[in-house]
């Protein structure tokens, strides 16, 4: 086992830098290291969805086998500066990706600015990020269905037009369209596979009818080669390169995408 230490991470399909990104892990990502290729690469597999790709050496520490921060909190905005002091004129740390869990330290006494939070991050390191780029876990927590689809959707369109598409991409700071769904979920403690013709046929959904979609569900295109998340009856959220590669918001009715549509799909919510 070991610990992503790195912001971001590619996976690549092979053990070299010009191969195929398949997809990326994030910093406190727990892997399985399946084969150690005496170069600069391992051969990895992601515990939360089970995906393999080969990752730089330098951007995993097996000496780390778990990373679970008590107490926690969680990386809120789309690019977040963690710096080595309490003040935005302090030499940066690391800039991480939104969704990234840190360990909150005891600041008691210690004459930290308000507004700032000392935190411990996956690799060891500890530095200052700004309270206002952080959320607790609780965020993420539901008792209502309903207040989970307008979570789901919130944290959705934090997306909107300012992240772009990136192949492979599972983060704020670059997505493809089953990364964006994946990760979107993920938030809120929800598993899915990694790529969309997976998580169509997969085990975490139902199928609906057209007039049955509510925000948080899920529509498959042509092929299961895209998905996206809807936000309202009428309209969706999704990466994707068409007309501009950013994360956008199209209409579920618009000749261009209901044409394509190919399944209407619900994460199993109810109990």
């Amino acid at each position: 086992m070991a610990i992503v230490t790195s912001p971001v991470v590619n996976m690549y399909a092979n053990p070299n830098l010009f191969s195929e990104t398949v997809s990326q892990a994030k910093m406190g990502d727990d892997v399985e290291i399946l084969e150690d290729t005496d170069q600069s690469f391992f051969l990895v597999k992601t515990l939360w969805d089970g995906y393999t790709g080969y990752v730089e050496k330098k951007c995993v520490d097996p000496g780390l086998t778990d990373w679970n921060p008590d107490p926690e909190v969680v990386t809120a905005s789309l690019a977040n500066l963690v710096y080595t002091g309490a003040k935005v004129q302090s030499p940066l740390l690391t800039r991480l990706p939104l969704g990234i869990r840190l360990k909150l330290l005891n600041t008691q006494g210690a004459g930290i600015p308000d507004g700032w939070l000392r935190v411990e991050i996956p690799n060891g390191q500890t530095g200052f990020i700004q309270k206002g780029d952080t959320c607790t876990p609780e965020e993420f927590q539901f008792r209502e269905i309903s207040a989970l689809r307008q979570s789901l959707v919130r944290w959705a369109k934090k997306f909107e037009s300012a992240v772009p598409y990136l192949w492979g991409g599972t983060s704020s700071f670059g997505i493809d369209c089953s990364g964006f769904v994946q990760h979107i979920y993920k938030l809120h403690g929800l598993p899915l596979e990694r790529d969309a013709n997976q998580i169509g046929q997969g085990k975490y959904l139902i199928d609906i009818q057209r007039e049955d979609v509510l925000p948080g569900d899920l529509i498959f295109f042509e092929g299961y080669g895209h998905v996206g998340l809807a936000i309202s009856h009428y309209e969706f959220i999704h990466a994707t390169t068409y007309s501009k590669p950013v994360v956008q918001v199209s209409e579920i009715d618009c000749p261009i995408w209901r044409d394509r549509i190919i399944q209407y799909s619900r994460y199993r919510l109810e109990k």
